[in-house]
């Protein structure tokens, strides 16, 4: 793929997300449902076993569908929209994860429990990331005065930071690798450029997100958190397609692979972010 449309889909890409982000908390909500939904249909199409009938196979990826979206809607609906009582309907989810057995019943597959214990990979993986995010951006964090899309974006901004300063220098002066065995082109050097970069956005994002009344050791706090877990997201990634054996995730996004491809790293972040600010709030 040349680099002129890994660039032109880089910046498109880029945009979208950030104007999606920004325009108000219910878009971006919407924005990253739709991320969810794109990732799981990915890891699906690489995870789930294809030894059935096409309206098996099809059924099978249609419930891991329904089960991976199914918490992060219920989030979405019940703290965004502001729908009371809707959260209280995940009651329903361990009868529907227990439908897959019933499924894998009448299915024939070779491998049942493969099938099963993929769907529930999606569900940790993905689904529950994504549900944090959704709470990350409701009323239930009053620190964030309803701007709470910006924090997500100045989260997302500092995951990127992170991965760019450790590619430009890990590629410059990276000699000493972190995990040869997964990914050889992971360095210690890189991944100390890429905290110091995300280090320098977190301070410019103390200066530029006004909304918030956070000290920069918050923000730097947060800054090493998004790099050093995006990093190992990254990895987690990277050891997931090599188990697969492919290069990319999925090629709906041109130059860049797919969609789990480019969230990887701001995936593996979530669940460390809501502790974070969590952890900080309560004690703040």
């Amino acid at each position: 793929m040349s680099l002129k449309v890994r660039t032109f889909t880089g910046v498109i890409f880029g945009l979208v997300m950030i104007g999606g982000i920004l325009l108000s908390l219910e878009s971006c909500a919407v924005l990253f449902w739709l991320v969810a939904a794109f990732c799981l249909w990915e890891l699906s199409g690489h995870t789930l076993l294809q030894d059935g009938t096409t309206f098996v196979n099809r059924t099978r990826r249609v419930l891991f569908m329904v089960l991976g979206l199914f918490l992060p809607t219920l989030t979405i609906i019940n703290y965004t929209f502001g729908i009371a009582g809707t959260l209280q309907a995940w009651v329903l989810f361990p009868t529907m994860a227990f439908s897959l057995f019933l499924f894998e019943l009448s299915g024939k597959s070779a491998r049942p429990f493969d099938n099963i214990a993929q769907v529930f990979l999606g569900i940790v993986y993905l689904a529950m990331p994504f549900s944090l995010l959704m709470h990350l951006l409701s009323n239930d964090f009053e620190a964030f005065g309803g701007a709470a899309n910006q924090f997500v974006l100045a989260t997302i901004l500092m995951v990127w930071a992170g991965d760019v300063f450790a590619y430009l220098i890990g590629s410059k002066i990276g000699k000493n690798k972190m995990f040869p065995r997964i990914s050889p082109k992971k360095t210690w050097e890189g991944t100390i450029g890429g905290i110091t970069g995300a280090i320098l956005v977190g301070g410019i994002c103390s200066v530029v997100f006004t909304a918030f009344n956070f000290s920069l050791v918050f923000w730097i706090g947060l800054a090493c958190i998004c790099t050093v877990l995006g990093i190992l997201g990254d990895l987690v990634e990277s050891m997931l397609k090599r188990s697969l054996g492919i290069k990319d995730s999925g090629t709906l996004l041109p130059g860049h692979g797919g969609f789990l491809d480019r969230f990887d790293a701001f995936i593996f972040v979530i669940p460390f972010v809501y502790t974070y600010v969590t952890i900080w709030f309560y004690f703040t």
